[in-house]
């Protein structure tokens, strides 16, 4: 048996689940500052983390779940977690997780993630942003929280968090969300909101690359690339430089085609501040054509990028950008009812959400091809597969 490998811990259990536990949870939640005052704390605070992180891998969808996770399965935490005075109440759980810095549990979060990602070649990174209807509450006044995340869709994890403030928007938040992630030699995609000068001149300096969303929020170089490709096209594009692409799919009784025209931007004369966006490169149009069975519809999109003018793989880098909406922000809402949650107090509902963001991550890694909703129900009734889902993690970091 081990001995002594964390602060409140014990270890009875046989040595690959000691081993498991020790890298996983208890190395990277033992050392969070306690924002609990005084000396009476019936229950140590890695207890209530280790407790909550796999109450929420398990099914628990707040705070009363996971008490009843705890007590359900008390006779088998108590293996190897120290809870002397027995499974906290759901008051206790909520108080804590409102009162805890969310910094101090981004930087565990962070550090977990990071000995996941180090060995791993992280091409496409998401930017985007969503919100948790439920945390509104009028009477209080209290605006519904809104974060963004980086999304890596190659290997389906939520790489960072950040809160936007109350009074803010996600153009502030972003450059922060940036200075939590390695994207050294990554491919950043973001959508209008993120298009800024400051965000791309952050992301080259950091010597990654770019492709950003162009709407109205810049409405001359919106409109001057519009007016440049639909001209380009009237003259079927005789004498200009560029790379196309063209890709057909079929689903759910749909059927799609996208285009891409991918243009050098020395095609494009006197570009609209075309020098204060550092590292451009090349001006994207993407014209996506949805054929239903009663209608047919025509969108058409444009970006900027840093990348070189390869229709192609903007067509793969644009494409891959929605998978955080498909496979993070649907996941959340409809697997861990994120928008049903009624949690407000303090910290509450932001610390929620890293810890489901950190369960999404550690299911997607357990191998198997079950749904995650499956993986869910499976880990709550068989504590052997928690912790295969908790050993996929610690196998690569």
């Amino acid at each position: 048996m081990a001995k002594g490998f964390g602060k409140g811990v014990m270890t009875d259990l046989e040595e690959p689940e000691v081993e498991i536990l020790r890298k996983s949870v208890i190395k990277h939640f033992q050392d969070l500052e306690d924002p609990r005052v005084g000396s009476r704390k019936a229950h140590s605070l890695v207890a209530i983390i280790t407790i909550a992180i796999l109450a929420i891998l398990s099914g628990a969808e707040g705070f009363v779940g996971i008490e009843t996770y705890g007590k359900a399965k008390q006779e088998w935490l108590e293996t190897f977690v120290e809870i002397p005075n027995g499974i906290p109440s759901h008051d206790t759980f909520g108080r804590v997780l409102s009162q805890l810095e969310p910094e101090e549990l981004n930087h565990s979060f962070l550090d977990w993630i990071g000995s996941i990602t180090e060995k791993l070649n992280l091409e496409l990174i998401h930017v985007d942003g969503k919100t948790a209807k439920g945390s509104y509450d009028r009477e209080s006044k209290l605006k519904a929280l809104h974060s963004v995340s980086a999304w890596s869709s190659e290997h389906g994890l939520v790489l960072a968090q950040q809160k936007v403030q109350s009074k803010s928007n996600e153009i502030t938040a972003v450059p922060l969300l940036l200075k939590l992630v390695n994207f050294k030699g990554a491919v950043v995609t973001l959508d209008a909101m993120g298009t800024q000068r400051e965000i791309a001149q952050q992301i080259k300096q950091g010597q990654g690359d770019y492709v950003l969303a162009l709407k109205g929020n810049h409405p001359r170089l919106n409109q001057q690339v519009k007016t440049w490709f639909k001209q380009a096209q009237a003259q079927h594009w005789q004498g200009i430089d560029y790379s196309y692409n063209r890709t057909t799919e079929s689903g759910h009784h749909r059927l799609e085609t996208r285009e891409v025209w991918a243009v050098p931007v020395n095609q494009l004369p006197s570009l609209h501040r075309q020098s204060q966006w550092l590292g451009l490169t090349t001006v994207v149009m993407v014209c996506t054509h949805r054929q239903l069975w009663n209608k047919t519809t025509t969108e058409v999109r444009f970006y900027i990028s840093s990348l070189e003018a390869d229709a192609q793989w903007h067509n793969q880098v644009i494409r891959s950008h929605w998978s955080i909406e498909n496979s993070l922000h649907w996941v959340l809402d409809v697997t861990f009812k994120e928008d049903a949650s009624r949690v407000r107090q303090g910290h509450g509902a932001e610390n929620l959400g890293l810890l489901r963001r950190l369960s999404v991550n550690l299911l997607k890694r357990e191998p198997s091809k079950q749904s995650l909703k499956m993986k869910r129900y499976r880990a709550g009734i068989d504590n052997s597969f928690l912790m295969k889902i908790l050993s996929a993690s610690v196998a690569e970091s």
